[in-house]
């Protein structure tokens, strides 16, 4: 081989360019490519976490701190026109849950609502119909099959006076009818008897 060969091969032999980690030539140092990894680890990590703690049902948001003073609620039911009341379901957990016939979340949850009911008859469960008409109510039980109470409150006095936030809420009262705990927004049969246990507790 002639000497100017001889340095083309050496020149080639030693000349670098970009590549991926660990073969001869790269000039990216190793470490960069270990950071660019790891963190592109920890993106697809975090995405993980936030599904997973995510969820469209609602659950239980208040303390038992929340309870105060007994609830005092009475009204007719728009259904049947009988007259409702705490005093009548007196020692009893109460599952009070403000909804309107034309509320997408209220007709959500209202499956697990009526299994709930039927499950727990240790506990009652009122309605309070917010702001609907009697003839939408009506329809709205025969949708749904619902048999318990609901109070009418057409000009929404009675949910305001609840603290109504959103529709739907569900309000939970220990045995005494003092607030325990509520879920603002539409949730599950699991939902429904986590707010149960809470009143249970109380």
């Amino acid at each position: 081989m002639s000497q100017r060969r001889a340095k083309q091969a050496r020149q080639t032999a030693g000349s670098t360019g970009p590549g991926p980690p660990g073969k001869r030539g790269s000039t990216t140092p190793r470490w960069l490519w270990i950071s660019v990894a790891a963190v592109a680890v920890a993106a697809v990590v975090a995405v993980g976490v936030l599904r997973a703690g995510s969820s469209d049902a609602a659950s239980p948001s208040a303390s038992p701190s929340e309870s105060g003073p007994a609830t005092e609620l009475s009204g007719k039911d728009p259904v049947t026109g009988k007259e409702v009341s705490l005093d009548a379901y007196a020692g009893k957990p109460i599952v009070l849950n403000v909804w309107a016939s034309w509320c997408p979340g209220c007709n959500e949850e209202a499956v697990d609502l009526r299994e709930f009911a039927k499950k727990h008859p240790e506990a009652q469960v009122i309605g309070i119909d917010y702001q609907d008409t009697k003839s939408g109510a009506a329809a709205f039980y025969d949708r749904w099959s619902w048999s318990h109470p609901s109070i009418f409150d057409p000009n929404g006095e009675i949910a305001n006076e609840l603290g109504l936030q959103g529709l739907p809420t569900t309000v939970f009262l220990d045995a005494q009818h003092r607030v325990v705990t509520r879920i603002v927004g539409a949730t599950t049969l699991s939902g429904f008897e986590e707010g149960l246990r809470a009143a249970k507790k109380a």
